[in-house]
């Protein structure tokens, strides 16, 4: 069965591939520098028609690697595959971290990064004039996680107001309660902080796991939010997809119109064994894209 569906998920994109070919053409400027680290880099694609239109939204699109590798390339299907549809897209690298131990890069390092790559999409706009006025943030597992977590408690730092926020497989929540005793090293890399038994007893290192986690700052003022996760995710792990669910329900209602949330029951980290449910995850997006950038 799942053999069965992963053919028809190929048929499906290879469709779209065809026909995207066919679609809205785009110039691509790579390796934009935004900052002095030496992965600050940022790729940006522009659609022939954006440089007439208006105003134009952006979406900026954050690789997984586990915090601790990946490329902006492996977004860039994505900014083909939404520039094909008319959007402006881009796709940065960022600093990383060491696996495992608390060093100067941070999650906090790469938020800061985000404003300062959001920054460099302004001047770039104003160099091309292309008046960006929204931007919308997306990202995929570590990524997303990232992408979450500046959108929910940096979203006032953003130099272009902030739209909505798109995430796959992202981490939501970093907490003991959703990730067992892997909580620890994982707070301990994310936030520079080596976690000790006394941080444990005290509630340090829950505070801290709290502080990196984007489920923590959802309110009614959170933006338009579209999540996916997989029922059968070996990597990140169901109690985030739990907490993410939950926190939007109670929040907004079980049908508010606040978020989006997509669920692949058969699929693993890399959502590929549910072609209906990534058919309902691009129509969702594009609908977020029509509603809050305009177009």
């Amino acid at each position: 069965m799942q053999k069965y569906l992963a053919m028809i998920l190929t048929m499906i994109l290879m469709l779209q591939t065809f026909f995207g070919l066919l679609g809205e053409k785009y110039d691509v400027y790579e390796n934009l520098r935004y900052g002095e680290a030496a992965r600050d880099l940022v790729t940006v694609y522009v659609p022939k028609t954006a440089y007439d239109r208006e105003e134009n939204g952006c979406i900026l699109y954050l690789h997984g690697g586990s915090w601790t590798g990946g490329e902006k390339e492996d977004m860039a299907p994505q900014c083909r595959q939404l520039a094909m549809k008319g959007y402006v897209t881009a796709t940065m690298s960022y600093s990383l971290c060491t696996a495992g131990t608390a060093t100067d890069v941070t999650v906090y390092t790469m938020m800061d990064e985000i404003t300062a790559c959001i920054g460099a999409i302004r001047e770039f706009s104003d160099e091309k004039d292309l008046n960006i006025t929204k931007l919308a943030t997306s990202g995929y597992s570590a990524g997303g996680h990232v992408s979450m977590l500046y959108s929910y408690s940096r979203p006032e730092d953003s130099p272009i107001p902030l739209a909505f926020t798109a995430n796959r497989v992202g981490p939501a929540d970093m907490t003991k309660a959703a990730w067992g005793e892997m909580s620890y090293p994982l707070v301990t890399m994310l936030t520079g902080t080596e976690i000790t038994d006394e941080m444990k007893g005290n509630g340090e290192a829950e505070r801290l796991a709290e502080e990196i986690s984007p489920v923590y700052y959802v309110t009614k003022n959170t933006m338009p939010s579209l999540f996916a996760y997989g029922g059968n995710d070996p990597m990140v792990t169901r109690g985030n997809r739990i907490a993410m669910e939950k926190k939007f329900k109670e929040t907004f209602g079980a049908n508010g119109s606040g978020y989006d949330y997509i669920f692949y029951p058969m699929s693993g980290h890399g959502l590929l064994m549910d072609p209906l449910s990534e058919d309902a995850y691009y129509k969702t997006l594009y609908q977020y894209c029509k509603t809050f950038f305009g177009y």
